[in-house]
């Protein structure tokens, strides 16, 4: 089981396929699996060599309990560590949710290891109040604690939902709590010191029942020649889940990126 090493947190990867590097982050609570269980990686390894990291806080990679572990600048160092550890200079990046908000960071921290951008139902704060407020953030936080609490008291975790994949059960509810709240009070550079000097070629997209869509649109205009699309009747779960309508969009993008 490989492993790349960020100032001492070990950040879990696998790898397949053949081709041009592509760095896929899941979201949030999620593992490097979910890549399979959506379709992604079977159709994405015929042409890509795929890098499928489990976050920090998830699945096999280390699980700090500190909150401010998990500074948005830690999360994009654990991506190039894992470049640095396979020598790979440069890779294209898919990022959904919690991965879609670590991409929207790489163009601040390290945008010369980086060739493309897919970021997938997440959003750049746009008045910087928006990560404090995300509805979908907080009621993620409430259910660690929760989690967390029952755990201290020795109680079996909250049970899971019918048909939810045991992949996204919490492994450790007192690092996914410290996730959580990280995301909660972060604080990112103004919007206007961002977007508009992004120069990695990007592709944004949503489902348009996700709480995220009118924000991600309005992102995506406002990143120099980026390119989006929409998904008519999804929400934030559903579209990442419908590879069959992500995929055609994707694929194009990333052809078009490799062409240059």
């Amino acid at each position: 089981m490989p492993f790349a090493n960020n100032n001492g947190v070990r950040i879990h990867y696998e790898v397949e396929g053949h081709g041009p590097p592509l760095m896929l982050h899941h979201g949030f609570s999620d593992t490097w699996e979910m890549w399979h269980q959506t379709g992604y990686a079977q159709e994405l390894s015929q042409e890509y060599r795929l890098i499928m990291l489990d976050s920090r806080g998830c699945g096999a990679s280390d699980k700090p309990h500190d909150e401010k572990d998990y500074d948005f600048r830690f999360r994009v160092g654990d991506l190039v560590a894992v470049l640095d550890d396979l020598n790979v200079q440069k890779a294209n990046y898919f990022g959904y949710s919690l991965g879609g908000k670590v991409g929207f960071r790489i163009p601040i921290y390290a945008p010369e290891r980086f060739r493309s951008l897919i970021l997938g139902g997440a959003i750049y704060p746009l008045l910087g109040t928006e990560d404090a407020q995300s509805a979908l953030t907080i009621a993620i936080a409430r259910r660690f604690e929760k989690e967390a609490h029952l755990a201290e008291m020795g109680k079996p975790s909250v049970p899971r939902n019918p048909g939810q994949s045991p992949s996204i059960l919490p492994h450790d509810p007192w690092a996914l709590l410290a996730s959580a709240r990280a995301l909660l009070n972060a604080v990112s550079p103004k919007s206007e010191e961002v977007l508009p000097h992004v120069n990695l070629p990007c592709l944004i997209f949503a489902g348009e029942a996700d709480p995220y869509f009118v924000d991600a649109r309005e992102c995506s205009g406002r990143i120099p020649n980026a390119v989006f699309f929409s998904l008519p009747g999804l929400n934030h779960k559903q579209a990442i889940g419908h590879s069959d309508l992500t995929l055609p969009h994707i694929k194009k993008f990333l052809a078009e990126v490799n062409k240059r």
